[in-house]
């Protein structure tokens, strides 16, 4: 899921592409409004993104619909490597719990019962994610052709999402009691188990390492990142978890030891979590790479201004939320310029895209190490973007105009989002998502249905 450093020439393109926005090709067969558009990405979501046996998520699929799932024997040896990367079930925890998120407020505001199936299935899916591993704590990235087998790697960028998502879930009135009560306990366990773990993120296979640590900042070896966790998502994450599981469970324990976080000074830096929080994070101009561990990349850092916006909800404090309100809009503004690349987007340009990324093999070597996973992972995206050149493009001018997008509706600014509004609806409506090669455009439901604020009781501390 890291993002590989991009060359001097796609940053002069993305910087020309923000200053003529008004010239790019105008979008094939438009929708009529946000509505339509909306409903045709759902649809086309669920007719090649959803693994119809355990309705967890594909990071890619061909237009035709051709997808090829890992082997039981692939995951097993770590090919292509460890974590998944490069492969079609790389991010079903960290994508599932985001939509399942969607789908909880689209529910709310329709009542569709549709929309109540679809949300149930993807719930489903993430239970059984964080129940086929035999390591306690462990959230698998995606499931194999066999139901069971799964990468060892999961990740922070996995972990907090799947929290998120169900935790939603069971506060949206979608499931019923006993299923509340199993997820809940679900919840407790996960994390239960991670702060046992030190607040890592554990691999599911002996002696292989973590990735994602929570409890501090930036943890990883310098070039590596390994268990790298930029300041900003460790404190809004670790925070969001002590507090939700105090609503959850009753446990005073909780509330004591987020109360405690708050004011608590992380990895030797001079500001607390609280301070963290507050100023937001950093985020770099279009064009230019995030830089780890200050800058992350918007999309990664996402599911953590979802965590800060369930904070601000479930907190009473004034002061404490005026702080919270305070990041969220810094983080929105900063996010504003990259809403407009969407506009950028070709629908007609022919790039290559593959759905074959077992070519990756032959770079693959073993590894007995999280660093080692990570070393092969990195050397072998260049080798996945020059085999599917689409994907760099629906990264830089769908995803992060998406994930930008919903950032700001997280914000609940309602300055920024007037600022922003114009913009998003042309991003909404601009897509032909049939063509689309990856799925990460579930981003553009979960910004229509946070901006249409339509359910105050989904965004309750009670339920």
């Amino acid at each position: 899921m890291r993002t590989p450093p991009w060359s001097p020439s796609r940053r002069r393109f993305l910087a020309g592409a923000l200053l003529n926005t008004a010239s790019a090709p105008a979008a094939e067969a438009t929708p009529v409004d946000e509505r339509d558009s909306m409903h045709a990405a759902q649809e086309e979501i669920w007719r090649r993104f959803i693994d119809p046996k355990h309705g967890t998520f594909y990071d890619y699929v061909t237009p035709s619909g051709e997808i090829r799932i890992p082997t039981p024997e692939e995951c097993a040896s770590g090919k292509p490597n460890a974590l998944g990367w490069s492969s079609p079930i790389e991010n079903g925890a960290f994508f599932g719990g985001l939509y399942l998120d969607a789908l909880c407020n689209r529910w709310q505001q329709t009542r569709e019962a549709a929309t109540a199936r679809r949300a149930r299935t993807i719930a489903s899916g993430l239970v059984q994610l964080a129940s086929i591993g035999s390591t306690p704590g462990f959230v698998a990235r995606g499931i194999s052709t066999d139901g069971a087998s799964h990468y060892a790697a999961s990740s922070s960028d996995q972990t907090f999402p799947w929290f998120y998502g169900l935790w939603r879930y069971c506060r949206s009135g979608l499931p019923a009691t006993a299923e509340r009560a199993k997820v809940e306990g679900l919840l407790e366990r996960v994390i239960t188990a991670i702060e046992a773990n030190a607040w890592c993120m554990p691999c599911d296979r002996p002696n292989f390492g973590h990735f994602g640590r929570w409890l501090g900042g930036f943890a990883g070896s310098k070039g590596i990142l390994t268990g790298a966790e930029p300041d900003f998502d460790a404190a809004a994450r670790l925070l969001f978890v002590h507090r939700a599981l105090h609503q959850v469970t009753g446990e005073k324990r909780w509330l004591a030891g987020y109360h405690t976080l708050l004011r608590e000074r992380a990895s030797d830096s001079a500001r607390s979590r609280l301070d963290v929080i507050t100023a937001g994070v950093p985020y770099v101009p279009p064009g230019t790479p995030a830089r780890f561990p200050a800058s992350p990349a918007i999309w990664t850092s996402a599911s953590s201004q979802a965590g800060l916006r369930a904070l601000l909800e479930l907190e009473d404090d004034p002061e404490l939320r005026a702080g919270f309100q305070q990041g969220l809009s810094a983080n929105a503004r900063r996010v504003l310029p990259y809403i407009e690349l969407a506009g950028s987007y070709d629908n007609a340009q022919a790039d290559n895209y593959t759905a074959d990324w077992r070519p990756l093999n032959s770079h693959w070597s073993p590894q007995a190490s999280i660093e080692e996973a990570v070393q092969l992972g990195n050397r072998q995206k260049p080798v996945w973007l020059a085999l599917s050149p689409r994907r760099v493009r629906e990264t830089e001018q769908m995803r992060d105009p998406l994930f930008a997008a919903w950032i700001v509706a997280l914000s609940g600014d309602e300055a920024v989002r007037r600022q922003a509004r114009p913009a998003i609806r042309r991003a909404l409506c601009h897509f032909d998502w049939k063509r689309l090669f990856t799925s990460l455009f579930f981003m553009a439901e979960c910004a229509y249905y946070e901006l249409r604020d339509a359910a105050p009781a989904a965004r309750s501390a009670g339920g």
